[in-house]
């Protein structure tokens, strides 16, 4: 295979990237972007790789993925339908503490009855019948399902792995085991990943899918990998049964871009792209990574990966007013500028409401659009399904797609269709306000200039100062979220425990405070516009990590966030395809853990359990089973890293961390954990 040249695509909410890179020259040779088709993933695809030259990506050995679309499936609650086995789950405790992790209420859940101690010695068997009975039940029209057990890591997933042949006997969907996934040993934690895992299912495959035709109907005879949240890379077969791995997938592939563009050791990358904005930290030229699993919307999940904080903030972000001030929604609309390019009946409507001069406190302006067909109609309602052959002639105002169900605006309802992406609102963005402002063109301007002068007049301003409140707003969303990275990377205190709503508070009255003290271009204003309290006390935040920014919009804002926090901002060369490009420029990375721990009689510890392998092992002394540990932690990592398309040499390290508890009398033994990692260099 040839390693000369390579493709990096990348998949986003809004827009689809594409670069050729040179690896014996280490730079983009060339470089396109493309609108994200959700209809129809390669339809985007195709168009952003037909604007690269055909001869160089004749020549392309390897072809590297990232996308966002898991990312923004978590941050908008949106993915597949999929539940949850859980064997030896107690309903109370998910009931009380499950939805920390991400975890539904316990009805929604197959909780069965385990037999398996702490030690992972099973007394006897779950009642498979029982189970095979449930799963018919309770797992019909489903997308996936995971499938976790208690005490799994004590005993390498016996349990599950025999559900999951029961499973599979009955449906032909993914499912995956806790166990397959992961070693921690906190099942609510565990619990929630598998889940999460089987969530995204369908959303990668659809991608992958989109990736596999795109490239074949061009003819590109080249091995595809795709990105892990840790920067890392893995073969699409893996990525299949692992969807949870590209959590992160697309800010992993950021950080590495940024970091490789912008060539700066200390820094903080910035990725704004349509649906969510990325902040990532670079330490002496290094990723800063998670330790105990990455956090994302309402998910907290045992995978490993970059520390990257994920918002919802982008140039889609729906634009809202709400009790006289100007609000950015977490989740993305279609902008009208792009809704009118593609139905000019659009920009009618919006005119016309415009020009009714009508205050309401629904959005009236916004318009329903049909994003996919449904997949399986017995899944979905005949209300539903009505609404979708509605949307088949055209966009429908608010007015118009509440009386094509038989409802009126105020009872108007169509969630789970928005959830599952069959159904997109087209609304005003902060796509729209940059086509007012003329920093960015391309769609219907004045179909943006009819959203907003509605928009305006419900909050009683003008059109130009809803579009300084805009910015200001996106302004004010970086520097709070910059700031809050910041400082739960410098204090311990904050890393353990997140910055309080009464933390944000002050953190915003810095960027107040600062702002009356600066025009919009970054200079001082005259100091009778200051408020008098800035007299008294000022609040102050300050970095010497300089800004990279990474995304189109970007360019836009960040230089003023950093004069605010006394950093510069950096934009490099290809920083709108920086994902791509960290897609292409990607290795392959993988570990695998093992765990020690003590068994006890009477007379004191009488043996070593080794967990985490085939299965488990006991060895009399702990110098038997370190030296067992190492050599299947080792094994499992190389055999984890070939999986995800690693070739040739591959290098191996290994890392062995005792667990102390603190008694009254002293400290005692707890148990080893042994993790090897793998890292090696894409192959066929």
């Amino acid at each position: 295979m040839s390693r000369k040249i390579g493709i990096g695509i990348d998949t986003g909410g809004t827009y689809t990237d594409a670069v050729i890179y040179g690896f014996s020259e280490k730079k983009v040779l060339a470089s396109a972007k493309a609108l994200t088709t959700r209809q129809d993933l390669s339809v985007g695809i195709l168009e952003a790789l037909d604007k690269l030259p055909l001869v160089l990506l004749k020549e392309a050995g390897i072809i590297a993925l990232s996308t966002t679309l898991a990312t923004n499936a978590c941050v908008e609650d949106k993915g597949g339908r999929a539940r949850l086995v859980f064997f030896g789950g107690d309903e109370k405790v998910i009931n009380e503490r499950g939805a920390k992790y991400g975890l539904p209420q316990s009805d929604e859940i197959h909780i069965q009855e385990s037999f398996t101690d702490f030690s992972g010695f099973s007394h006897k068997e779950p009642d498979w019948d029982f189970f095979a009975k449930a799963v018919r039940e309770k797992f019909k029209n489903l997308d996936g399902a995971g499938i976790i057990e208690l005490n799994a890591m004590r005993n390498s997933g016996i349990i599950e792995k025999k559900a999951k042949e029961i499973f599979q006997k009955q449906f032909d969907i993914p499912v995956v085991c806790g166990h397959e996934l992961f070693s921690e040993l906190n099942s609510l934690q565990r619990g929630s990943s598998t889940l999460l895992n089987a969530r995204l299912f369908p959303v990668i495959e659809e991608f992958l899918t989109a990736i596999k035709t795109s490239i074949s109907q061009r003819g590109i005879d080249a091995v595809s990998v795709i990105v892990r949240s840790d920067g890392s890379v893995m073969s699409d077969e893996f990525a299949r049964l692992r969807p949870v791995e590209t959590l992160l997938c697309g800010p992993a592939a950021s950080v590495a871009g940024g970091s490789k563009l912008s060539g700066e050791n200390d820094c903080v990358i910035v990725d704004m792209g349509g649906t969510t904005t990325d902040i990532a930290l670079v330490k002496d030229g290094i990723p800063v990574s998670v330790t105990d699993g990455i956090a994302i919307g309402k998910w907290r999940t045992f995978v490993h990966g970059f520390y990257i904080k994920t918002f919802g903030l982008g140039g889609d972000s729906a634009v809202h007013y709400r009790e006289g001030k100007v609000c950015l929604e977490e989740y993305r609309v279609v902008p009208l500028c792009v809704a009118a390019s593609r139905y000019p009946e659009v920009g009618d409507n919006l005119r016309r409401i415009a020009e009714s001069y009508t205050a309401h406190s629904l959005f009236i302006h916004e318009h329903y659009i049909l994003a996919n067909d449904i997949r399986d109609p017995d899944r979905h309602t005949e209300t539903e399904k009505r609404f979708c052959a509605a949307l088949r002639k055209g966009p429908l105002v608010l007015k118009d797609a509440a009386a094509a169900i038989d409802t009126d605006i105020y009872n108007f309802n169509v969630s789970r269709l928005l959830k599952e992406g069959v159904v997109q609102i087209c609304g005003l963005t902060p796509t729209d306000i940059m086509h007012i402002k003329n920093d960015f063109s391309g769609f219907n301007r004045e179909a943006s200039l009819w959203g907003a002068k509605f928009t305006a007049f419900n909050l009683g301003i003008s059109v130009d100062e809803l579009c300084h409140r805009v910015y200001d707003e996106i302004k004010q969303k970086l520097y709070i979220n910059i700031v809050k990275i910041l400082l739960e990377n410098s204090d311990r205190h904050y890393s353990r425990n997140g910055i309080d709503p009464s933390l944000e508070a002050f953190i915003k009255k810095s960027y107040d405070s600062l702002r009356r003290g600066h025009t919009a271009c970054g200079g001082v204003v005259d100091s009778a516009k200051k408020n008098p309290l800035d007299k008294m006390i000022s609040f102050n935040f300050k970095t010497g990590f300089s800004l990279v920014g990474i995304g189109a919009p970007i360019h836009i804002f960040l230089k003023d966030v950093a004069d605010l926090l006394g950093t510069k901002a950096l934009i490099p060369e290809f920083h709108e395809v920086a994902n791509a490009v960290g897609a292409v420029a990607s290795g392959i990375s993988a570990s695998f853990t093992v765990n020690i721990r003590p068994e006890y009689s009477t007379a004191g510890v009488s043996g070593y359990s080794v967990s985490g392998c085939d299965a488990v092992k006991t060895f009399k002394t702990l110098k038997e089973a370190e030296a067992f540990a190492v050599f299947e932690a080792k094994k499992g990592a190389e055999t984890e890293a070939r999986k995800r398309g690693a070739a040739g040499g591959i290098n191996i390290s290994c890392e062995i961390h005792n667990e102390e508890g603190i008694m009254k009398d002293g400290v005692f033994y707890m148990g080893t954990v042994v993790k090897a990692r793998a890292l090696g260099d894409l192959g066929n």
